[in-house]
């Protein structure tokens, strides 16, 4: 019992101690820097051996309760982004009011930054920069609205042509980087995100010469909004570390990542409203019925006016069936456009402790087009993390999601239609109520029936259009054509990308090191694209294919491995300064395409995969691998002598035996003048002088995998057998196309900085030129290789890039101006035989109106124009010439005499032009009959004969007649200057941005204007053509209406002529941004960090001397630069919120 006493008051005593060491402590942890409590901060007790004993988390309040075990022991409060509190020992307090400050607080420190940015694969000092860069800091487009990041670069880089391939949505842009280095294939620099190649898939099926059909826009695929800087590489030196993908430049893109701090939530939302700029001014409907009429007549004015029996050029009121639908002034451009809307909603989730950091953001855009049925819906997603295992361990990763949703047009061209559809008809169908004996409408797209098999009026119930309007009949009802057709794209990216960074030897900055980059990376991008035309909108049969759908898969995935070492030796003496890099990398490719087309689909269905009759189908594979060794060589002495080598070796299975590898080096330096000895005296105005030159090799294999390999296909039977037989010829001699270049450049800074200027000088030599589908004899079985190596192309030029620091500082106010402006000469030195003759065909006597001529002239730039030298119209006919040596032929009379007294109506007479042939001197050329000799169209051939109120073209070589002999170049489609400059304007917290851009001296083919003025066809024409010839002795630049479809062709008014080639020169306002950043003082009583509100106005004005709508247009491959009523880029204004939690 003793024992049980014993043992119960032992018990007793170390509960009572037990419950006195557990004393329980109260307190508070707050920051004067966010002016309130630390929310969820940890709190701990740590005993001697680093251990947490016990531990909790401050409330919404920051206040915390918790029972200590031993008071001796510390009390730890730690947040992420505070430094770490310690009170030791505990004691006896019961309550603590403790305060954390920030980690980024530095106090009573001179700290000096050295700036690095990366070169070649190596962390530099920004003044070692030996290569020509430009950089492009995301943070600066802050509110404005771009769909991709190519927008965003318009007019910021010296040296890089960004124009807008359409207005449509998702159509991108085409970027050319110190000219054109490449005849076929992509053009377009390289983009690289993070490190890695985004791939370009449409490039592996484009056609450089045939721009019809828009792309998808690659660029889609990264929001601007998770981009935090651009660098544009422009040189071969910076290119090399590319190699074989380098050669049209590189536009490296970093996305954003997390930093270390306390977590922070920014939400953003933008809304931009659009509209198309006004267009050409159409004929209405009573005009457009009026100039038909004199089309129809003037070919052969002796007979009846076919016109006469186009019902749809009438009113007559018993064609009841046409009538009401014919006799409309639709403005079909209105119809088919509308106020376009975007909105975009973003929101960024970033933070991050000791050991690890993060961001992750996810973006939602929907676009309403400026043209009708046009919607685009892009989701992204990505997430950036990096956790530091150790001091010596790194792992980072990022993943990204793109979804894109576009509903597009049926074709690319539907504002084409709109200004060419009748303006007569109507847009729905109208009716004729014979028990009311009024007309109604019913609410449907009115179309227009298929066209009769022959001339002459139909009948009131034939279903049938005229048989001259079947042209209008396949230009369809551009509304109708909007609502009940569509083609419907997706696609998925998905990229997941994973780095190891390990430090082998050595971590602080006064140790050599050997550090360890391992990268694995995945690209998963699938896109579909399905289309449907109901029947409704097919006049045809159902034999003719009506209801026809189709679909179209395509599925790759890349996976890439990386391995890479970078030695930098320590030295005693810190001016030398050695960083060597080498690296592998290893890639392959697999892809599968599938489509498939179909007619008769019925029953109201609209999904393209429900069988049909089949009209198309095909299946491909795709596989390739690529490897390549990269060694890059960094030197540099005190700073001021700095020294660079790269060299590249890509392989690839795209070759033949013997030419797998391709070698590509890049070399350059820098000597920063203004760190010499001698330069001091100047120091105080020159802050820095350095001269950069450089000089490397580039490569290009823009070609698809397998043409090194037979290929078969099936060929009708051999003995009631199916029979193969060979298909191609293989290429196994095909060669690397390479690009040599050197680069001079200047880096001048004055006043510390103040004003920056950077000078490059350059020219580049593409020899081994990649040709697609080249000509060849047909004696070897075949008519063309798939591609062969054909020629060489040089481009030389200049660049100058200005930016400044805060200038006019007065107060709150200042100012920084930026301004580039780059020049290119692009040359063609040489050139196949069978590529010429292939592209320098003979003109097309019969076919020749509204026909781009295509030439490739040594000498030459890419993309040039040819064509005759227009003079004006003819303001008399042949007869009306009064140059006849029989005066009797000669009595033509005005009814009254003119200012002048004279009475006669001849061209001789008022000094007007006629249709006669002239010689060298200006002499009429008489026939021995005493007779002018009148003006021919290819005489022997077409041999048509000029009239009044015809276009007079040049007569070059003064033979009378108009054939390729006068065909002259008259521009190129390249711009020789393009640049950019923009001021932006601070006053406090408020901001004013504008940037403008340019481009001059390109010339641009106004196909559109062709089309709205020659009047050969039933297209709807401008209100131009008002002011048209209609009789003799009238002096205009429009020509006579004369339609080919009563003049059997012709009539050739509307040969490409310098009439039409018109200068793309303009000065584009791109952008101006007002925006207000809250104070963040006044913004922590409401839980904000931050709060910005912005609105701009984009694209709103343009000066040019060009007659379209938009001269934002660009030549690609062999073919010139054409504008054949492209949507143009929209009007635009955008209003922004970013806050920041």
């Amino acid at each position: 019992m003793n024992r049980i006493k014993y043992l119960l008051t032992l018990a007793l005593c170390f509960c009572c101690s037990v419950a006195f060491a557990q004393k329980r402590i109260t307190g508070h942890v707050w920051s004067s820097s966010d002016n309130g409590p630390v929310v969820m901060a940890n709190v701990a007790e740590i005993d001697k051996s680093n251990r947490a004993i016990s531990a909790t988390q401050t409330d919404a309040n920051g206040n915390f309760s918790l029972a200590i075990k031993n008071p001796n022991n510390t009390l730890q409060i730690s947040y992420i982004g505070y430094k770490t509190e310690r009170i030791s020992p505990i004691g006896s307090r019961t309550n603590f009011r403790v305060e954390l400050h920030d980690k980024n607080t530095i106090a009573g420190a001179e700290v000096v930054v050295t700036r690095k940015t990366q070169s070649n694969g190596l962390v530099i000092p920004e003044r070692e920069i030996s290569v020509a860069k430009q950089t492009l800091n995301m943070d600066q487009m802050e509110g404005l609205s771009f769909e991709t990041a190519g927008e965003a670069l318009q007019g910021q880089i010296a040296g890089l042509d960004i124009v807008a391939n359409s207005g449509n949505l998702g159509a991108g842009t085409s970027m050319r980087l110190r000219g054109v280095t490449s005849i076929n294939g992509n053009q377009e620099p390289l983009i690289v995100v993070n490190g890695q190649i985004l791939e370009d898939y449409d490039s592996e099926d484009f056609d450089a010469n045939d721009m019809n059909e828009e792309k998808f826009a690659t660029l889609l695929q990264v929001n601007p909004e998770d981009i935090q800087t651009i660098n544009v590489l422009k040189d071969a030196a910076a290119t090399a570390i590319w190699g074989a993908r380098g050669s049209n430049g590189v536009i490296e893109i970093t996305t954003r990542r997390g930093a270390r701090g306390k977590t922070r939530v920014n939400f953003s939302y933008r809304f931009s409203g659009a509209w198309q700029p006004e267009g050409m001014n159409m004929l209405n409907g009573d005009q457009y019925k009026m100039m038909l009429q004199q089309a129809y007549h003037n070919p052969n004015p002796q007979a009846g006016n076919p016109a006469d029996a186009i019902v749809e050029l009438q009113d007559l009121p018993t064609y009841t069936a046409y009538r009401y639908n014919y006799n409309k002034n639709t403005d079909w451009i209105d119809e088919v456009t509308q106020f376009g809307q975007t909105h975009n909603y973003g929101i960024a989730i970033s933070g991050g402790g000791d050991k690890a950091t993060f961001r992750v953001s996810g973006s939602y855009d929907h676009e309403t087009g400026t043209v009708i049925k046009q919607t685009l819906d892009r989701f992204s997603s990505r997430l950036a993390l990096d956790y530091y295992v150790s001091d010596r361990i790194k792992f980072s990763s990022d993943f990204s999601l793109t979804y894109t949703k576009q509903n597009k047009n049926i074709d690319d061209g539907l504002m084409g239609r709109a200004y060419q559809a009748m303006p007569n008809m109507a847009v729905t169908r109208w009716e004729y109520d014979r028990q009311n004996g009024r007309y109604f409408d019913t609410g449907d797209y009115y179309q227009m029936p298929q066209a009769a098999a022959a001339a002459g009026m139909v009948s009131n119930n034939s279903n049938k259009s005229s048989y001259y309007l079947s042209d209008m009949v396949s230009n369809g009802n551009p509304v109708a054509i909007a609502n009940l057709s569509w083609r419907r794209w997706s696609t998925y990216t998905i990229t997941p990308q994973f780095k190891l960074e390990y430090k082998l030897l050595g971590k602080d900055d006064d140790e050599t090191h050997l550090d360890y980059t391992g990268e694995v990376y995945m690209n998963a991008y699938t896109e579909t694209k399905n289309s449907y035309r109901p029947s409704s909108l097919s006049p045809g049969s159902w034999s003719d294919g009506i209801n026809t759908t189709s679909n179209d898969e395509f599925k790759s995935l890349a996976f890439n491995t990386r391995h890479q070492l970078v030695f930098k030796p320590y030295f005693v003496n810190p001016d030398h300064s050695l960083q060597v890099l080498a690296r592998l990398e290893v890639g392959s490719q697999n892809s599968t395409r599938q489509s498939l087309s179909s007619s008769g689909i019925g029953g109201g269905i609209t999904d393209p995969t429900v069988p049909g009759y089949l009209t198309g189908a095909s299946t491909s594979t795709g596989k390739g691998h690529t490897m390549s060794g990269i060694g890059s060589f960094h030197y540099s002495f005190g700073s001021k002598y700095s020294l660079d080598f790269t060299l590249r070796a890509d392989g690839s299975t795209k070759f033949g035996s013997g030419n797998k590898w391709g070698f590509f080096p890049g070399v350059s330096g820098r000597w920063n003048i203004s760190d010499e000895a001698f330069f001091k005296p100047l120091k105080k105005v020159v802050s820095m002088l350095a001269f950069r030159p450089g000089w490397g090799v580039t490569g290009n294999c823009s070609f698809g995998e397998g043409l090194i390999y037979n290929q078969y296909s099936a060929f009708d039977s051999y003995n009631g057998v199916a029979a193969i037989r060979p298909s191609n010829l293989r290429l196994t001699q095909i060669q690397w196309e390479k690009t040599k270049s050197w680069n001079m450049g200047f880096n001048l800074h004055l006043f510390e900085d103040l004003l920056q200027f950077d000078l490059n000088v350059y020219k580049k030599k593409t020899t081994d030129l990649l040709n697609y589908n080249v000509r060849i004899p047909s004696t070897t079985g075949f008519s063309t290789l798939s591609a062969a190596n054909v020629g060489s192309m040089e481009n030389e030029g200049w660049e100058l890039y200005i930016n400044t620091g805060k200038l006019f500082e007065v107060g709150k106010f200042s100012t920084v101006l930026r301004f580039n402006i780059a020049q290119n000469i692009n040359t063609i030195t040489s050139m196949d035989a069978s590529v010429l003759a292939s592209n320098n065909k003979d003109f097309d006597y019969a076919n020749g109106n509204e026909s781009v001529m295509q030439r490739v002239q040594i000498g030459h730039a890419l993309g040039g124009i040819y064509g005759f030298r227009y003079k004006g119209v003819y303001a008399y006919d042949y007869k009306h010439n009064g140059y006849f040596l029989n005066q009797s032929d000669n009595e033509y009379y005005l009814p009254e005499p003119d200012a002048n007294g004279n009475m006669y109506n001849t061209a001789k007479a008022t000094g007007k032009t006629a249709p006669i042939v002239r010689d060298a001197q200006g002499n009429v050329v008489y026939d021995k009959n005493g007779n002018p000799l009148q003006m021919v169209y290819n005489y022997g051939g077409v041999n048509y004969k000029f009239e009044g109120g015809d276009v007079i073209y040049e007569d070059i070589n003064h033979d009378g007649q108009i054939d390729e002999l006068d065909i002259v170049y008259l521009g190129g489609s390249n711009p020789k200057v393009n640049g950019g400059f923009g001021v932006d304007f601070n006053f406090g917290q408020w901001t004013l941005k504008t940037n403008f851009n340019f481009r001059i001296g390109n010339k641009i083919i106004n196909l559109a204007r062709m089309y709205a003025e020659d009047m050969r066809t039933n297209k709807n024409q401008s209100a131009a053509v008002n002011h048209r010839w209609r009789t003799n002795g009238q002096v205009t630049e429009i020509p006579r209406a004369m339609s080919t479809k009563v003049a059997n062709g012709n009539t050739y008014n509307a040969l490409i002529s310098d009439r039409y080639v018109e200068p793309g020169d303009y000065l584009r306002f791109q952008y101006f941004q007002i925006g207000y950043n809250f104070k963040a003082d006044k913004l922590k009583k409401y839980g904000l960090s931050s709060l910005r509100l912005a609105a701009s106005g984009n694209n709103l004005i343009f000066w040019s001397k060009y007659k379209g709508v938009d001269p934002d247009h660009s030549s690609s491959g062999f073919s010139p630069c054409t504008d054949s009523s492209q949507t143009p880029r929209s009007r635009s204004f955008t209003v922004s919120l970013n806050v920041g939690f």
